[in-house]
C-alpha cells in the first residue's frame, strides 16, 4: 500500500525593485492571466497595500506583511506563516509572488525563502524591475555594480515607452552590461508597462488542471475556477485596451515579450550527471527548466521532480513514477507516455542545442539497451544532494 502523496512544492517568486519601477504593473499583468491562480504577499508599505485587494480574486483572502520591509523584520515567522498558509492544497496555487518593498534586499529575501521551504515551497526566481529612465540615478550609483544582482534571476528594464525609440536598445544594453559585471547568468529583458509572457516565470493553470484530473483530496469542495473580481478585472482591462489607437496597440504588442520553450522526453533511465550538468549551468538565454526524470538509484530506479531558475536548483522525489506530457502537436488531453520529460523555457536561446543535449541525457538508458550494455551505474549523488538541501 502506497503512502500519502507529497504535494508538489509551490514556486515562490520574489518581485523586487525600487519604488516606481513597475513592480505593481508586473503583478497586475500576471494576475490578469485567465488560467493562473496566484497567491500574493505584499508589504504593507505606502500605497503598495492597495493591490492586496486584487488578491481576493485569486485566493480566499489577501495576506500582507506589516512593518515595512520583509527582510528587516526581527521575527520572520510572519512571512513563513503566510507562505505556509498559501501552500494549502485547497487553494491549488500555481505560484506565490512576494512583492517586496522598494527597500528590500533580494539576496536576503532569497536566503529566507530557501531556508523556509522544506519541500512545501521553493524559490522560483528573483525578478528585479528597474526604471529604464532612472536606473543610473536610483539603482546603480557607485563604481561597483549593485550587489542585489548576485541573487537576481531576471531583470526587467521597464518603462521603455518613456525612452526615445532610437535609444531603447542602447538603454537595455547599458543595463545588461552592468548587471552582467555582477552576475553574467542574469537574463535582462526590456519591457513596456512590465508586460512579460507569464510562461517565462511560472506555469499558468497547473493548479486548475490538477483539480480537473482529480488532484484534490476526496471530500474537498472544488475551487471555484473563476471568481467575480477576476472576471471584472479582465473585462476592465479589455475595455481599456479597446480604447487604444491602432498605432498604440501595435507598439505595445511589439513590446510584449514572448517566451521560447522546448520539450524533451526520454525513455529508460536518464543520466543524472548529464541532467545536473545542464540545470546547474543553464545555457545562455535559458531562464528555467522543469520536469521529471527517472534515474538509477541504488539497485532500482526512482523519479524526481527537477526545477531550475537561473542558478537556483530544486529537486524532490516525484509523486508519480512516470511523466505524462502533451505532445507538441497534440490536442488537449492527448498524452504521450515518457519516463522522463524536461521543458526548457527562456528567451532567444539555442533551442536545437538544448534539445540535443537533453535528448542525449534523458535517453541514455534506451541507447545503452539498444547497444546491449547492462544496467547503468548509480551516479545520483549530485541529484540527491539537492533533495537533502530542502529537507
Amino acid at each position: 500500500m502506497s503512502g500519502p502523496k507529497r504535494r508538489p512544492a509551490i514556486p515562490v517568486i520574489l518581485l523586487t525593485g525600487y519604488l516606481g519601477a513597475g513592480k505593481t504593473s508586473l503583478l497586475n499583468h500576471l494576475l490578469r492571466h485567465p488560467d493562473a491562480r496566484i497567491g500574493v504577499i505584499v508589504n504593507d508599505f505606502g500605497d503598495l497595500n492597495i493591490d492586496a485587494g486584487l488578491v481576493v480574486g485569486q485566493v480566499d483572502e489577501p495576506l500582507s506583511i506589516s512593518g515595512g520591509c520583509v527582510c528587516c523584520l526581527t521575527d520572520d515567522s510572519e512571512l513563513e506563516d503566510a507562505l505556509v498558509a498559501m501552500t494549502n492544497p485547497k487553494l491549488s496555487l500555481d505560484a506565490i509572488i512576494v512583492e517586496a518593498s522598494g527597500f528590500a534586499e533580494p539576496l536576503t529575501l532569497a536566503r529566507m525563502i530557501t531556508r523556509m521551504g522544506h519541500h512545501r515551497f521553493h524559490l522560483g526566481g528573483v525578478i528585479d524591475v528597474v526604471d529604464a529612465t532612472m536606473y543610473f540615478d536610483t539603482v546603480d550609483t557607485s563604481s561597483l555594480p549593485p550587489l542585489r544582482f548576485a541573487a537576481t534571476t531576471l531583470v526587467l528594464v521597464n518603462k521603455l515607452d518613456q525612452v526615445p525609440a532610437a535609444d531603447r536598445d542602447a538603454t537595455v544594453e547599458a543595463v545588461r552590461a552592468r548587471v552582467h559585471e555582477r552576475n553574467p547568468r542574469v537574463i535582462v529583458i526590456g519591457t513596456h508597462h512590465a508586460r512579460l509572457d507569464p510562461t517565462l516565470i511560472f506555469d499558468p493553470g497547473e493548479g486548475e488542471r490538477d483539480l480537473r484530473r482529480g488532484g484534490s483530496d476526496a471530500g474537498e469542495d472544488p475551487i471555484q475556477p473563476e471568481l467575480p473580481i477576476r472576471e471584472l478585472l479582465r473585462q476592465a482591462y479589455a475595455e481599456a485596451a479597446g480604447e487604444l489607437s491602432d498605432e498604440k496597440a501595435a507598439e505595445e504588442s511589439a513590446l510584449h515579450r514572448h517566451a521560447q520553450s522546448v520539450t524533451v522526453t526520454g525513455n529508460g533511465p536518464a543520466d543524472p550527471d548529464a541532467v545536473m550538468d545542464f540545470v546547474e549551468d543553464l545555457p545562455a538565454g535559458v531562464y528555467r527548466v522543469k520536469g521529471t526524470v527517472l534515474v538509477p538509484v541504488g539497485s532500482g530506479q526512482r523519479s524526481f521532480v527537477v526545477q531550475a531558475v537561473g542558478p537556483n536548483v530544486y529537486v524532490a522525489e516525484a509523486a508519480r513514477p512516470a511523466a505524462k506530457v502533451p505532445t507538441s502537436n497534440a490536442e488537449d488531453g492527448d498524452l504521450q507516455d515518457a519516463d522522463s520529460v524536461l521543458v526548457v523555457i527562456g528567451e532567444d536561446f539555442d533551442t536545437e542545442a538544448a534539445e540535443a543535449t537533453l535528448t542525449a541525457a534523458l535517453n541514455t538508458g534506451a541507447i545503452a539497451k539498444e547497444a546491449g550494455i547492462g544496467r547503468q551505474s548509480d551516479r545520483s549523488e549530485r541529484l540527491l544532494h539537492h533533495v537533502r538541501l530542502h529537507d
